[in-house]
């Protein structure tokens, strides 16, 4: 029994040294990260982006263009 819980504490302590799989999981955290901001600008943007592109409608509609 002594046996299998050094073993397992050896293992435990050998994961807290490694860091190639934390560098996989921040990456992971970051682009997470990233993906909400551009949702969270896009919904903020949509209602400018969706005036701005009436009023340029409108121009051209006023000028003949369209």
């Amino acid at each position: 029994m002594l046996k299998a819980y050094a073993a397992l504490q050896a293992r435990i302590n050998s994961l807290r040294t490694e860091e190639e799989g934390a560098t996989a999981t921040e990456y992971a955290l970051v682009l997470g990260l990233v993906a909400i901001a551009l949702v969270i600008a896009a919904v903020a943007l949509t209602p400018i982006l969706n005036s701005y592109v009436s009023q340029i409608g409108s121009w051209m509609n006023s000028q003949g263009v369209g």
